[in-house]
């Protein structure tokens, strides 16, 4: 009983620092996959810790002092996690805007149909469901292309990037679009969609559909940050409106992506709304909001 004891004590304590350690690391301004990718799993952490705190609880008439000891190091990680996790919660509260006219209004939808799945009609029903303005889809191959086309019927003006692999893109919009480009910034190579949407108003506002590679074992995140800051810089050079959509390959709380919103002086409409992972979707347990819309308020 009492090796027992030690060993799941044992347990609890390496899983705990562990996930203290990978917060740590997080916070490190470093480029390296490894470093990046553990400012993802930030809600896992914490409800992880949360358990191991009550249990670490349970050993505290045993090992009194390894037990505070532990549980401090624990509850202060996991409070980190929920201040950092607090604005998209619904406990936050929403963003309130002022009113916005209906011809003034932009209604943006972005969809990752992850290139090898089987293109048989289902994203075109929820299109049409949902009426947006503008229609971002990433990862699509020249299959999706095809199957994507009954929708230039209601959204004639379309920009399509196919690529053979993940880093395929295309826009479908309802309103005119204007000076479009697909350009690759930061010298990344994989395409990004830089347009202008013209609104029934008659105005333009800056539309930047992204998809940069992500951090992982063969890449770091330099390239990822450097797409992210890029846009933001675009937005921030130009006199208009702007909004940057797409899947971002990383969480609104991490580094770079809030240095964008910074510089592109962009509103996260996520906040107060709650988590809204977006991978993966095949996933209950392992998921993340990698896929974003932000604007810039007028």
């Amino acid at each position: 009983m009492k090796y027992c004891r030690i060993l799941a004590f044992g347990l609890i304590a390496a899983t705990g620092l562990s996930l203290a350690l990978a917060n740590l690391l997080s916070l490190i301004p470093n480029d390296t996959w490894w470093i990046r990718v553990t400012d993802f799993p930030r809600l896992q952490s914490a409800l992880i810790l949360a358990v191991l705190v009550a249990c670490a609880a349970c050993f505290l008439g045993h090992y009194r002092r390894a037990s505070m000891a532990l549980i401090a190091v624990m509850l202060a990680t996991f409070i980190y996690h929920a201040v950092v996790l607090l604005p998209y919660t619904p406990l936050h509260g929403a963003l309130t805007h002022a009113a916005c006219t209906p011809e003034k209004r932009l209604t943006v939808m972005v969809a990752n149909v992850r290139f090898h799945n089987d293109p048989n009609g289902r994203l075109i029903e929820q299109v049409r469901r949902y009426k947006p303005d503008v229609f971002l889809v990433l990862e699509v191959n020249d299959a999706w292309v095809n199957a994507l086309s009954p929708l230039e019927r209601a959204m004639p003006y379309t920009i399509t990037h196919t690529t053979g692999s993940y880093f395929g893109i295309a826009l479908y919009s309802r309103l005119p679009l204007h000076s479009s480009e697909v350009r690759y910034l930061a010298g990344q190579d994989t395409p990004q969609i830089v347009t202008e949407v013209e609104l029934p108003t008659g105005e333009r506002i800056d539309f930047l559909g992204i998809h940069p590679r992500p951090p992982h074992p063969s890449q770091s995140a330099l390239g990822r940050d450097a797409v992210l800051l890029k846009a933001g810089l675009l937005l921030n050079d130009s006199d208009r409106p702007g909004v940057i959509a797409g899947d971002l390959n990383a969480t609104p709380w991490e580094r770079a992506v809030n240095q964008m919103r910074e510089i592109g002086r962009l509103v996260d409409p996520r906040q107060g709304y709650g988590f809204l992972p977006t991978y993966d979707a095949q996933s209950w347990w392992m998921r993340w909001p990698l896929d974003h819309v932000f604007y810039e308020a007028g």
